[in-house]
Formats: structure tokens, sequence, C-alpha cells
């Protein structure tokens, strides 16, 4: 992450209407074992299985935010943007005890004020498709994935 994303970030959470004692920052290396941990209580195994992928993966990617309260990473966002078309969000997590909030609404909400040019792109179980729909996302069908591990 470069000077520039933090300051184009500083810019768009400064619009953003984020829940009192909600803290939204770019991740840091050190945010790691809470992605982790979060991913693991969700059941999503890459971040414990194969931790050196996963980590390039959020180094390579942006935006790359966490949600925090008292210093605690209650969630995350790790997306990636060409900043003019698309901005695809790979991964939206919020423990448990805190959805229903608006952490995961102002998670999305930063990533597209980062770029509001650019339409928002997710990949959705039907557990969380409610949520994507509520905040506005369209339905567009099956998502296709094949795996190389």
């Amino acid at each position: 992450m470069t000077s520039h994303h933090i300051s184009e970030l500083e810019h768009a959470l400064a619009q953003q209407n984020i829940p009192e004692g909600i803290v939204i920052r770019a991740w840091q290396e050190q945010d790691f074992a809470a992605i982790q941990r979060l991913s693991e209580a969700e059941g999503w195994p890459t971040p414990n299985r194969r931790p050196e992928d996963a980590l390039a993966g959020w180094r390579n990617s942006w935006p790359t935010l966490v949600a925090e309260v008292d210093g605690e990473v209650i969630g995350f966002v790790r997306a990636w943007s060409d900043k003019h078309i698309t901005t695809y969000i790979f991964e939206l997590l919020i423990a448990e005890q805190w959805r229903g909030h608006g952490i995961g609404s102002s998670l999305l909400d930063a990533c597209h004020t980062l770029y509001p040019h650019a339409r928002l792109e997710v990949s959705s179980t039907e557990h969380s498709a409610s949520f994507y729909r509520r905040y506005g996302f369209r339905d567009l069908g099956e998502t296709f994935r094949k795996s190389y591990v």
C-alpha cells in the first residue's frame, strides 16, 4: 500500500457515516492473525491452511480495510479495483456479534467512495446474499470458480 492509497482512504473515510466507536483503517500485516481468527470462525479455510498465499493475496490487493473496536479487529474487506470500471470484493467479513451494526455497509461504502465510478462486484453465498440485496446489489446468477490448489 502506498502513501497515495492512504491519502485516498483518508479522504474517502472523511465522507463516511461510520458507526460510533468503530474505526475503519487500512489493514496492516499485524492484522493478519485477526483475519485468520475471523476467517476460521466463519469456516473460511484459506488464511489458515495456506497462510503464505493468503498473506500474499492481502499484500497484492487494494482496497484492504479492517474495522476495529477498542483496538480489536472485528471485520475486514479485501478487494481489488481497476479504479474506473469494477471494484471486486473478494472477502467481506464481520464478526458475528457485530453484524447488523452497519459495519459491513461502512466497509463497502469506503470501497465505493474510493472509486465512485467503479461498480462493486461480489460473489456471495446464499447465507450472506440477503445482506447484499439490502445493500442494493442485483443478483446476476451463478458464479463460476476453478481452483488449482
